[in-house]
């Protein structure tokens, strides 16, 4: 989950000389106009500084709040839009708290939200989902129809990125020579790692890549629309829900499991300090990296 854009007020942030100009009186409370909606996204880009996905999202959210309410904005119509997500995952529930508190920061009424506290997660043994087994990531792969499908399903799996980081990945990140994989994209609350390919995922991007004809500098093109259908594909083969961040928890076990010490397995994954993460940006330390990612033997 992105908590970026979650800070307290300052002086920097524009105030709204006249709500009036944004939206208008109610019986009921604030009647925002859609409209202003462009306001909202320039805040967030500009002064909470977040990610273009992140905006995209925080944006969406506040969308679907105003449409559920009709453009009145109160603590009511508020209670009525969260009261949808009551049943759902408190991640869910949570999400949508942190996004409509941009927002209502945004409209100078943080006071309304404030009153709505963030779900209670167990963050002890109990996962809320099911870690699936090197079979059912195998069956997963198997599952896809496409050779792009079937390198972004491989790359994912194992380089234990986040899936933002694949999406936004640039081909001068990935050496496929030696390898490595190196996104170096920092957000005031992520560090990215320094991961690797096996042998074969290395190939597999490599084929992909020797076919596209465009000129992205992405490594990955596949629409949203297409990625939602490998993880749905994957899970209805293997029996058991497969994301991308589940594939990334399952990274994780995975190593662990094989004998990598936890301080390895954070640096692939973006947990080491960042002073950690850019010591390992030499030559000698490069090579024993992709050692200890080697000698782990993860593949399908």
């Amino acid at each position: 989950m992105d908590w970026e854009g979650f800070e307290p007020t300052t002086s920097a942030m524009p105030r709204l000389e006249n709500k009036a100009k944004s939206a208008n009186t109610h019986n009921n409370g604030l009647v925002f106009e859609i409209k202003e909606i462009k306001k909202f996204k320039q805040f967030l880009e500009l002064n909470l500084r977040l990610t273009p996905s992140t905006v995209v999202h925080t944006v969406n959210i506040a969308k679907r709040y105003l449409r559920h309410s009709k453009g009145v904005i109160s603590s009511m119509t508020l209670s009525k839009y969260l009261q949808i997500y009551l049943k759902k995952e408190a991640w869910t529930y949570n999400t949508q708290i942190v996004a409509l508190r941009r927002f209502f920061k945004f409209i100078e009424m943080s006071d309304t939200i404030n009153a709505f506290k963030l779900a209670p997660i167990d963050c002890g043994t109990n996962t809320k989902f099911k870690v699936p087994t090197l079979a059912q990531v195998e069956t997963g792969f198997k599952a896809q129809t496409s050779e792009a499908d079937r390198a972004l399903y491989t790359f994912t799996a194992l380089t234990g990125l986040r899936a933002g980081e694949v999406v936004h990945l640039t081909r001068d990140k990935v050496d496929l020579e030696n390898r490595t994989v190196i996104p170096k994209h920092y957000t005031r609350t992520k560090a990215t790692g320094i991961t690797f390919l096996t042998i074969e995922a290395a190939e597999i991007l490599k084929e992909y890549l020797s076919k596209r004809r465009d000129k992205n500098p992405r490594v990955f093109t596949t629409s949203e629309r297409q990625r939602k259908k490998i993880w749905i594909r994957a899970s209805e083969a293997a029996g058991v829900k497969i994301t991308p961040q589940i594939l990334r928890v399952w990274f994780s076990s995975e190593m662990g499991e094989r004998g990598v010490p936890d301080r390895y397995v954070d640096i692939f994954q973006g947990r080491a300090p960042r002073s950690v993460i850019a010591k390992s940006y030499t030559g000698i330390e490069l090579s024993r990296l992709r050692g200890v990612y080697d000698r782990a033997g993860l593949k399908f």
